[in-house]
């Protein structure tokens, strides 16, 4: 059983739903590629309370971006997102502008059925990644830090 916080939005418009909420601790995280070849992507989420181990396994389509070359009014609906500061780091996007674009690309090999964009925003990087339905090792390993 998973829970998500949901962020309402206007029909079209991106849908942001906090994933895995009660099981991320909030707070302020950096990102860093530890390992990343064809079949595996590793990086670590690190705050002052917790270090995160996310693997992306095999995914439709990743994109990673330096924060400070990339400006946030990419996505849309993330005001509220902008207040908390994405306190909780990864969200699922519905209707985003990333997944259409990736199935518009796909030439009908994706479709939105069944088809989920993770969003990771961190003080560093921002990670886009597309998966047909939920990744089964996303969220690898939560470490609590004192």
């Amino acid at each position: 059983f998973r829970s998500y916080g949901f962020i309402m939005s206007e029909d079209g418009m991106e849908n942001w739903k906090e994933y895995r909420k009660e099981e991320i601790p909030r707070g302020k995280y950096k990102a860093k590629v530890v390992c990343g070849d064809s079949h595996l992507l590793t990086v670590e989420l690190k705050s002052d309370k917790a270090r995160i181990i996310l693997e992306f396994g095999i995914g439709e389509a990743i994109r990673i971006s330096e924060r400070k070359f990339v400006d946030l009014d990419m996505y849309e609906n993330i005001e509220d997102l902008k207040k908390d500061n994405f306190s909780n780091v990864i969200y699922e996007v519905e209707d985003g502008n990333y997944l259409k674009e990736i199935e518009l690309y796909s030439a009908g090999v994706l479709d939105s059925t069944g088809t989920k964009q993770y969003t990771i925003i961190t003080d560093n990087l921002l990670i886009d990644a597309v998966y047909l339905g939920e990744p089964s090792s996303l969220l690898k390993r939560i470490y609590k830090l004192n």
